[in-house]
């Protein structure tokens, strides 16, 4: 006789009591089974909830089929090391949809038809019970519009009546399936985000970087009827990116989030019988992401203590199992709250298009989360997010994700649920299981090895060359010489060496410390290069090993051999570019300015012309391979080449780095032969003054201010300006009160008769004084009017403090409110928009310095 019931059932709970069901491994608690043989042919599956039956039925299953009968001596129980286990699924799409921004998609038939295709759907779900995996992420931009009628609000719906009654069958269909599997079904937005429909009729903003009484109504509406109508589905926010959630976050989370949640739960009680037991509020997840969570926390967790918090592990790519420094520190932090902390493996932009299967890499990783952030949860991204459900390789029909990345999904899982497995049985494991796939053990052992060797070589490239871990860099388009020999130039991300790799050298410490004889430490550019090379030269040993006893998926087996073929590519392709980066810097760094002896930069010139050899052997590769590279084909793509749309495949690239190999063998030649680049000549041109635009100013506090040298940039303190780009000589501005500024944001408000370009003047420091560029690794936003990538690099200096670096924004006529956040700037201008604005690093004659960039620029000059 087999008994199947959780611990509260009453012949458990008589079990236990009477000492017949005893434990020897720990008692189950969630999702945690136990599975027993017990007196009188009694076998027990029991867990901590149904979810854990649930799979204790799975177990004891799984051992019959491998026995062929029943065992008799059961004594075994499990629990999981992470309490929530589960992907990431977005209903976005890989482009946008002018007039609407990043991530706003009305969820509709014709744009996501898997949507409604319930048979993918159970394929999902069973395979992701049978991983033990327990809640599935639905991320959209703002869903409420797609599922919920506002009686209050019927401009906001976003979708047709017929639409909006089969987006609410179909999402209640699923919760109900899901549930019945042990999932959680969880619906993440972003904030401030509104409907279209909603803000054209009220004539306001897409973008709401602050809460105001109309939006913060409208969206306490949304969040009630929600999550009144899909009282099982769990709320996972985002308060960053558009909201400056510094500022507003924890006002906006508690008194329109919180609360239309608790106006929910008060509906569904005043519903309920009055014998019902009581209505428990949903757990809401909440994001540390753009925004610094401790203030938001502080004011919520005492009304609301269901929360959990989240946070990335490795940024938005895949770079260490070992995070440290100050991201180590936020997860500990937030796990310390007591309550579930999930971290969020998040987009895998170095990973993209290719296959991953580094099973030792990723257990080592969730040994991290387990052991050094004290995670509770696993978040995890697809490979290719942007267009789930269908992987990028160029295969009619399209593959879909769940079939060619399975490994992907299963490892992560497998170790959620027990991170600390014996690595050779887990070796032993994972060869059954692709030998499963490919029909005999030596072809799955092949495919391992091979899974192994390539799955290092993308963490290695980002985590010591990249500009970013963020999805503004595809570093499998490669990166010019530029970025390699002048990172700082592209604003490159911190926290990607400081936190998500290991101690080690960057090119520009590399160099110094080479050139200055001193002792290297940690991980070093020639280290990495040397490494990934030889990772490379594994996998394609080992593919080549088990290409003849592949029995099953041969086509399969074939696409892997593709990707580590074009891993090699790029492995080549960087080393080489790296070594080329590496003779530059040197040559930079003891030069002294006369150019007389270039060997080094000949010898440079033809390991990069070297490169692009390699680079050409991948076009033609992934020509047959990939429809393309990244998934994110939008202007957020910076990193080699902006926008990715338009470099969205290698062979678009390809021409961009032709052109700079041409254009740097051109320029050496020239300094080999004694002859200067335009660059170098004494020529002086004197750029054009910008030609201003008419503005009125309607903040009493500001003050409109003609910008010279001599005058001060701040309203109520000194700031002289000493240096000054001549574009920006004369030019009307705007000054505000420096001390109000430091210690909150400073909102400008102005009219524009004509549309116009707004030049924002930003102190280069880091400290929260002053106002900071935004990032499109904590806001896809942040490029939406332009002006991400200064206009004038160091176009203004000013007395004792930090240089300013002036950006542009291009803006519409009408009235508008610059509301850019907590810190101190200055309005450089506001100048006519139909201009041509040539980007430039302003050279002041007492501080000019070369970075040498002009190597990769046309010799005869623009």
């Amino acid at each position: 006789m087999i008994f199947v019931g959780n611990r509260s059932s009453s012949v458990i709970t008589e079990l236990e009591r009477d000492d017949v069901l005893l434990y020897t491994t720990p008692e189950p608690r969630d999702d945690g089974f136990y599975l027993s043989s017990l007196p009188d042919d009694l076998t027990v599956i029991t867990g901590g909830n149904d979810t854990g039956v649930l799979y204790g039925c799975q177990e004891l299953a799984r051992l019959i089929r491998r026995d062929g009968r029943l065992p008799h001596d059961l004594d075994h129980g499990e629990n999981p090391d992470l309490v929530l286990r589960g992907p990431a699924i977005g209903l976005q799409k890989t482009t946008l949809e002018p007039p609407r921004q990043t991530y706003e998609y009305p969820i509709t038939p014709d744009r996501f038809p898997w949507f409604y295709d319930r048979e993918h759907w159970l394929e999902v779900l069973e395979t992701l019970c049978g991983q033990r995996s327990n809640v599935i992420y639905l991320w959209s931009g703002h869903p409420f519009s797609s599922f919920v009628r506002l009686p209050d609000y019927p401009e906001a719906q976003e979708v047709t009546d017929d639409e909006l009654a089969q987006n609410r069958e179909l999402l209640h269909w699923l919760t109900t399936e899901a549930d019945r599997r042990g999932i959680w079904v969880v619906l993440k937005f972003y904030n401030i985000h509104i409907p279209l429909p909603f803000a054209e009729h009220h004539g306001i903003p897409l973008r709401q970087p602050k809460p105001t009484p109309l939006v913060a109504g409208y969206t306490r509406a949304a969040i009630a009827a929600f999550a009144s109508e899909y009282a099982g589905i769990g709320l996972y926010v985002c308060l960053g990116e558009v909201l400056q959630g510094d500022i507003y976050g924890a006002e906006w989370f508690t008194d329109v989030i919180l609360a239309g949640v608790d106006d929910a739960v008060a509906l569904r009680q005043a519903q309920a019988t009055e014998d019902g037991p009581t209505v428990e509020p949903p757990p809401v997840i909440v994001r540390n992401h753009a925004i610094d969570l401790k203030p938001v926390l502080e004011k919520a967790l005492p009304r609301y203590p269901r929360l959990f918090t989240e946070a990335k592990y490795n940024g938005e790519s895949l770079t260490t199992r070992s995070p440290r420094g100050a991201w180590q520190e936020r997860h500990r932090q937030l796990a310390s709250l007591g309550s579930i902390h999930i971290v969020n493996v998040h987009i895998l932009a170095n990973l993209e298009p290719f296959r991953y299967g580094a099973v030792s890499f990723i257990q080592r990783c969730v040994q991290a989360m387990k052991h050094r952030l004290d995670a509770g949860g696993l978040h995890l991204y697809p490979l290719f997010y942007w267009e789930w459900p269908h992987s990028p390789d160029r295969v009619e029909p399209r593959l879909r994700q769940l079939d060619r990345d399975w490994l992907w999904y299963e490892a992560w899982h497998r170790y959620a649920w027990r991170a600390d497995r014996d690595p050779e049985a887990e070796r032993d494991h994972w060869i059954g299981r692709l030998a499963a796939q490919f029909g005999s053990r030596q072809a799955g052992a092949a495919a391992l090895d091979a899974y192994e060797a390539i799955g290092r070589i993308a963490p290695q490239l980002v985590r010591r060359f990249g500009i970013t871990e963020g999805n503004r860099q595809t570093l499998s388009l490669g990166m010019t010489m530029s970025q390699l020999t002048n990172a700082a130039r592209f604003r490159p991300w911190a926290d990607l060496w400081d936190s998500h790799a290991p101690q080690g050298e960057r090119l520009d410490l590399y160099v110094a410390r080479e050139v200055a004889g001193e002792p290297h430490v940690g991980e070093t550019p020639p280290s990495v290069i040397a490494d990934v090379q030889r990772l490379a030269d594994e996998a394609e040993a080992a593919i080549a090993r088990g290409a003849s006893s592949v029995i099953t998926e041969a086509d399969e087996y074939g696409r892997l051999g593709s990707d580590v073929a074009a891993l090699a590519l790029l492995a080549r392709f960087y080393a080489l570019r790296v070594s080329a980066a590496i003779d530059i810097m040197s040559y930079r760094a003891t030069h002294g300015g006369d150019h007389a002896d270039v060997g080094r930069l000949k010898i440079a010139v033809d390991k990069v012309a070297d490169s692009v050899l390699a680079y050409r052997e991948l076009v033609q590769l992934t020509d047959r391979t990939y429809h393309y590279a990244n998934s994110m084909q939008t202007p957020q793509r910076k990193i080699p080449f902006p926008n990715g749309e338009t470099y969205g495949h290698w062979r678009q690239c390809l021409p961009e780095y032709e052109t700079e190999l041409d254009q740097l063998r051109r320029n050496v030649e020239l300094l080999d032969r004694g002859e200067l680049p335009a660059a170098l000549r004494a020529v002086e041109v004197r750029p054009d003054p910008y030609r201003p635009a008419e503005f009125e100013l309607h903040t009493p506090a500001a003050e409109v201010f003609t910008l010279t040298k001599g005058t001060s940039v701040f309203a109520d303190s000194d700031g002289n300006v000493r240096q000054l780009a001549e574009e920006l000589d004369g030019l009307s501005g705007i000054r505000i009160p420096r001390r109000a500024a430091y210690t909150g944001e400073f909102a400008v408000e102005l009219t524009l008769p004509e549309p116009a370009t707004i030049l924002i003047g930003y102190f280069l420091d880091p400290e929260p004084v002053w106002l900071q560029v935004p990032d499109l690794e904590t806001d896809t936003h942040a490029d939406a009017r332009g002006g991400l990538e200064p206009l004038l690099r160091n176009g203004i200096g000013v007395d004792f403090l930090p240089k300013i670096n002036v950006h542009a924004y291009r803006y519409q006529a009408g009235r508008h409110t610059l509301a850019l956040g907590r810190g101190a700037y200055v309005v450089a201008g506001i100048v006519a928009a139909d201009q041509e604005l040539v980007p430039r690093q302003v050279e002041h004659a007492e501080s000019s310095t070369d970075s040498l960039d002009w190597l990769y620029e046309d010799p005869e000059g623009p």
